[in-house]
């Protein structure tokens, strides 16, 4: 009996974890990039990001997800960025190719920035789970997978910070998207979706405590992404010695919640973060929770170089 209600218990999360397409990350407040293109760049650093994500370690053939990112500035105003994502789900396997363009300015004591992201992504599934018997036979989002989705998609998102203190951002995921295969699920043509039906909002705060060398970062989340339920997270995160240690702490609440531990520390120009997930419902007796690894390396923009020599103009 316990061994039907694994395999039962599996087989529909593996079906949720393809289905999804927004990546989570549960070091999104660190790297806010990961869910807001405006972000990108902001802070007028080049950052190369290396992500691996564990999600349900103890499953067979649970979700793994690897992502290589790089963000910068590109000029005073504009930012790029670009990056690929890899998950292996099961008998399914998602990769997604993705460009950030970001526009920056600044008005008084607040910063701005207003973002755009483009994505490619292909996904396909092992032929062998046509013959699952958890699966049903004929199921045409089934066989789509295993034929292949190849599907374009486009974000938009903003993000503003006051005085390097107060700041809040929103992102629309799935602003634009289109399939590109000539395969459409059943319905899928005829969607219709307003356009703040998926968005991620957060807002927080930065407590800089230079009597005590440190920096405590409150923030909330609220998600609504594409074939996952409506989420809230708050965050707290404390930076501490010059950030040669940082900690964090995410609480989720509701049945399906859950509770995120983070370390990290910064040697130099280079950052590392470990964060463990643990659910807060049943489901954690059937899994040693989620793991996350972040390495990062950024270095400042390089600024303008002036002459030193004075420009003569020439006799008339």
């Amino acid at each position: 009996m316990k061994k039907i209600l694994f395999t039962l218990i599996f087989g529909l999360s593996a079906l949720a974890a393809f289905a999804q397409e927004q990546a989570i990350y549960s070091q999104y407040h660190v790297f806010p990039v990961f869910i807001n293109p405006a972000t990108t760049g902001f802070d007028n650093q080049h950052q190369f990001v290396a992500n691996y994500r564990s999600t349900w370690t103890s499953f067979p053939e649970r979700p793994n997800t690897y992502t290589l990112m790089y963000n910068g500035p590109v000029g005073d105003k504009l930012a790029l960025g670009g990056s690929i994502f890899s998950d292996n789900a099961g008998k399914v396997s998602t990769t997604k190719v993705q460009m950030n363009y970001a526009f920056r300015f600044q008005i008084k004591k607040v910063r701005i920035g207003l973002g755009l992201s483009t994505e490619f992504l292909n996904r396909r599934a092992d032929a062998s789970l046509l013959n699952d018997p958890l699966v049903e036979r004929n199921d045409d989002v089934v066989e789509s997978l295993v034929d292949g989705q190849q599907i374009f998609d486009a974000s938009v998102g903003g993000y503003a910070i006051h005085d390097d203190k107060f700041f809040v951002g929103l992102s629309l995921p799935n602003t634009v998207r289109t399939r590109l295969d000539q395969a459409p699920v059943a319905g899928e043509e005829t969607e219709k979706r307003d356009l703040f039906e998926h968005y991620i909002f957060q807002m927080g705060y930065k407590f800089n405590l230079a009597d005590q060398n440190s920096k405590v970062i409150p923030s909330i989340t609220m998600r609504k992404v594409r074939d996952t339920p409506y989420q809230i997270d708050l965050n707290i995160q404390g930076r501490f010695l010059d950030e040669k240690l940082i900690a964090g702490l995410t609480f989720r609440p509701g049945t399906s919640g859950a509770a995120v531990c983070l370390l990290g520390t910064k040697l130099n120009q280079f950052q590392f973060f470990y964060s463990y997930d643990l659910s807060l419902s049943n489901f954690q007796r059937y899994t040693t929770g989620s793991h996350e690894v972040s390495i990062a390396y950024a270095f400042n923009r390089k600024p303008k170089l002036v002459s030193a020599t004075p420009q003569v103009e020439p006799k008339k």
